[in-house]
C-alpha cells in the first residue's frame, strides 16, 4: 500500500484513493522520475543541486574555519573544547542539511497551512520566516554572550574554570576592552560555529521551500485546501466511527426492577432504531487548519403529558460536534441533546 499525496490515506497504486477519491497518478510519476525521492546520497545531491550545493560549501567552509581556529585563533581554550567545537560545527551543518532534506514534504505542508492557521505561533512556523529568524537569533545570542561575559562576574569565573586553560584568565579582569579581549577566543569559537550551522540550516530550508513549490505546480494539492473534499472525508469518517451510515442509532436498554423485590443488576441489551440520516451544518476551520462540523439528528420522538393533562409530542435532537485535523483525521466527537 502507498500513501496518498492528498489525504495521507492508504491506497493501491494505479487506483484512486478510497478515502478521498483522489487520482495519485501524478504522484506516482513524480516518485519515479525525481532523484530527490530516491533517498540516500543520490537524493541529497539532487536536492542541493539547484543552489549549487550551497549547504555543502558552507560545511566545507565550517571545516576550514575550525582548522584555522585549532591553529591559533582559539588559543587559550582547552583542547577538548576545541575538538568538541569542530565536531559540533561540521556535524551540525551536515545534520541540519539532511534534516531539511528529509522534511521537504513537511515543509510543503507548513507552507500551505500557513494562510489557514491563526496566531503568532503560526507565523513562526512558516518556513521562510524560520529561514530568516534562525540566523537572527544566532546573532542575538552572540551579543548576549558578549554582554554576559563582560557584565557577569559569575559567568566569567565559570568560563575560566570550564572552558579556558589554566593561566589564561587574569586575576584583575580590568575594564570592558580587557574583558572582551580575554573572552575573544571563546566568542570567536561559539559565534563561528553558531553562524555556520544556522546558515547551513537556512540555505537547506530554502532548498526545501523551492522543492515544495515544484511539488505544488505538478501534484494535487493537499486535502486541507479543498473544503468540500475535507468535509466529505470527515463526514464519512464520523458516520463510520459512530455506526450511523445506515441511518440507525443504538440505544442501551436495561430491564427495570419491580418494587418490593430484591434489587437485581439490570440486564442491558442493544436496540437499533431508525432515526434518519444526519443533517450537517456549521462548518468552520480551526486555528491549526483543521475543521469543526456539527451534525443534527432526531433520535427519539414520544408523547408526554403536560401539566394541564394534555398530550404533547416531544422530540429529542442529538447534536454531534466533530473536530478533525487538517488531514481529516478525527480528534474529538462531542454529543449533547436538545428537547423540542
Amino acid at each position: 500500500m502507498a500513501e496518498c499525496i492528498v489525504c495521507r490515506g492508504e491506497y493501491a497504486p494505479g487506483s484512486p484513493c478510497p478515502r478521498c477519491h483522489a487520482d495519485n497518478g501524478p504522484w506516482e510519476i513524480w516518485r519515479r522520475q525525481r532523484q530527490e525521492e530516491q533517498g540516500g546520497l543520490q537524493g541529497l545531491e539532487a536536492f542541493m543541486r539547484p543552489h549549487l550545493y550551497l549547504p555543502l560549501i558552507i560545511t566545507i567552509h565550517a571545516l576550514g574555519c575550525s582548522l584555522i581556529g585549532l591553529g591559533g585563533t582559539w588559543a587559550g581554550i582547552r583542547p577538548d573544547f576545541q575538538v568538541l567545537a569542530v565536531i559540533l560545527t561540521v556535524c551540525g551543518c551536515l545534520l541540519v542539511t539532511y534534516a531539511n532534506y528529509e522534511a521537504r514534504h513537511s515543509v510543503r505542508e507548513q507552507m500551505l497551512l500557513a494562510p489557514l492557521r491563526r496566531g503568532w505561533r503560526a507565523a513562526l512556523r512558516a518556513p521562510r520566516t524560520r529561514a530568516i529568524l534562525i540566523p537572527a537569533l544566532t546573532i542575538l545570542l552572540a551579543f548576549l554572550l558578549i554582554a554576559g561575559v563582560v557584565s557577569s562576574h559569575l559567568l566569567r569565573e565559570l568560563l575560566c574554570w570550564l572552558a579556558f586553560e589554566p593561566g589564561h584568565c587574569k586575576e584583575d579582569p580590568g575594564g570592558f576592552r580587557e574583558r572582551v579581549t580575554e573572552a575573544l577566543p571563546l566568542i570567536l569559537m561559539v559565534c563561528s560555529g553558531g553562524f555556520l550551522v544556522s546558515f547551513a540550516y537556512s540555505s537547506s530550508l530554502l532548498l526545501a521551500v523551492r522543492y515544495a513549490r515544484e511539488m505544488n505546480r505538478e501534484l494535487p494539492l493537499p486535502l486541507f485546501l479543498d473544503d468540500n473534499r475535507l468535509a466529505g472525508v470527515v463526514r464519512r469518517a464520523a458516520e463510520q466511527v459512530l455506526d450511523r451510515t445506515d441511518g440507525t442509532v443504538v440505544h442501551l436498554i436495561g430491564a427495570r426492577t419491580l418494587s418490593g423485590l430484591p434489587v437485581q443488576p439490570p440486564q442491558w441489551r442493544e436496540e437499533r432504531r431508525y432515526a434518519g440520516h444526519w443533517n450537517w451544518s456549521d462548518m468552520e476551520r480551526t486555528p491549526d487548519g483543521g475543521i469543526r462540523m456539527k451534525a443534527y439528528i432526531e433520535e427519539n420522538c414520544r408523547q408526554v403529558e403536560t401539566a394541564s393533562g394534555l398530550s404533547q409530542t416531544q422530540r429529542i435532537v442529538a447534536i454531534y460536534t466533530v473536530t478533525a485535523d487538517p488531514w481529516g483525521r478525527i480528534r474529538q466527537i462531542q454529543r449533547r441533546e436538545e428537547q423540542h
